[in-house]
């Protein structure tokens, strides 16, 4: 346990040095140093990071307290809530249908799900969803604008009559709109197509294969003692889930219900890199990767978070990158509210996880994402 600036650094021994992977030892310093600010200016409750080129890790850091009421640290094995890159394997489950010859892309949801069988929704296809085009409900907050309902559709037994309320914004294809509901949705389309509830089917055919053993949609008891909490919220809502008994009819946890640790992301992402192999296991096909973190829109707008109508660049499930400061064209990602990310960068085969839990008072913090990233892109030799 090292002490800088205040606050101590715990890094895990990977066997591996940065420059054995073309790294600079000094960005590592940087990211430290650029982390405890942070948290020294309680802008993040603690933070971690992981590494790894050519399939190694070379970092594997964390600092700051575990909990927002107790002052054990936050360790590079701890679990956290990833959000959003629950979408991941959301996308990697459709992708693995589409592969089985269970679903097209371009097929109507409304032919497995009737509810979309109405004028407008059942224009809406599998892409619209995957892609975030479908003009259904985006996350609270995206726009400053009232909505008819937030995420308490989440909740009820006709959840889906509820996520498809009010009039939509758009038509499908028009527009790039964040929307969980989305995903929620595609998690029911697995849970139809494949016969097996959505979480089973994400546990059966990712997790397991890909030996993320620390990966959950419900962390079991004996492990909660690892799991990180940023506010009463989380605590709370964490509690919830954990007492309730969930019924069948239920939404899926699918656009943002997993908890994982920095390693087992990484795993996913080196999957990815691979091109759907890792440790001799195929989770998807060469084909499919190199669809799935292209480009497929051209022209749609994207208006969230003020994003004022610039040109989005998505594939399907993914962030894409093709003019990027310093990720290199061809590279994506997946980020997480409150915060965490997965990024691949296929040129320098480089993985990069994060793990930057916020103050509550924060919503997101570009220096814990965009700075972030630029201070460990800049450390490729």
């Amino acid at each position: 346990m090292k002490k800088n600036g205040g606050i101590k650094v715990i890094a895990r021994e990977t066997g591996v040095t940065p420059e054995s992977a073309g790294y600079l030892s000094s960005t590592i310093q940087e990211l430290d140093d650029h982390l405890q600010k942070l948290i020294v200016e309680d802008k993040l409750q603690c933070a971690g990071y992981l590494l790894a080129r050519h399939g190694k890790t070379f970092a594997l850091r964390s600092m700051g307290p575990l909990r927002y009421d107790e002052d054990r640290p936050f360790l590079p094995d701890s679990i956290r809530r990833i959000a959003s890159i629950t979408k991941v394997f959301v996308a990697v489950s459709i992708m693995q249908l589409v592969e089985r010859g269970l679903l097209r892309l371009d097929q109507a949801v409304a032919e497995i799900i009737p509810e979309f069988n109405k004028p407008g929704l059942n224009a809406i296809t599998i892409f619209h969803l995957l892609t975030h085009t479908s003009g259904l409900r985006p996350d609270p907050g995206a726009f400053f604008e009232p909505y008819p309902e937030d995420y308490s559709w989440f909740r009820r037994k006709n959840w889906i009559k509820s996520a498809l309320s009010g009039p939509q914004a758009v038509e499908p294809g028009k527009e790039w709109r964040y929307s969980s509901t989305c995903f929620t949705i595609l998690g029911e389309i697995v849970t139809r197509v494949s016969g097996t509830h959505f979480e089973t089917y994400v546990i059966e055919n990712i997790t397991r294969p890909l030996q993320m053993t620390e990966t959950f949609f419900d962390v079991p008891d004996d492990l909660e003692e690892r799991v990180c909490f940023a506010n009463k919220w989380e605590y709370k809502w964490y509690q919830r889930n954990k007492t309730e008994t969930r019924p069948k009819w239920a939404a899926p946890r699918a656009g943002g219900g997993l908890f994982s640790t920095m390693e087992n992301l990484a795993r996913l992402g080196q999957m990815l890199l691979n091109k759907g192999t890792l440790d001799g296991k195929r989770v998807l096909a060469r084909k499919t990767v190199e669809s799935m973190t292209r480009n497929h829109l051209h022209g749609v707008k994207n208006y969230c978070w003020g994003a004022g109508g610039t040109e989005m660049e998505y594939g399907l499930g993914f962030n894409v990158y093709s003019n990027n400061t310093f990720l290199s064209p061809g590279s994506f990602s997946h980020e997480g509210a409150g915060l965490c990310g997965l990024y691949v960068d296929p040129v320098e085969e480089l993985v990069f996880v994060y793990i930057c839990p916020l103050n509550e008072k924060y919503g997101w913090l570009p220096e814990a994402v965009i700075n972030l990233r630029n201070i460990a892109w800049s450390g490729l030799i």
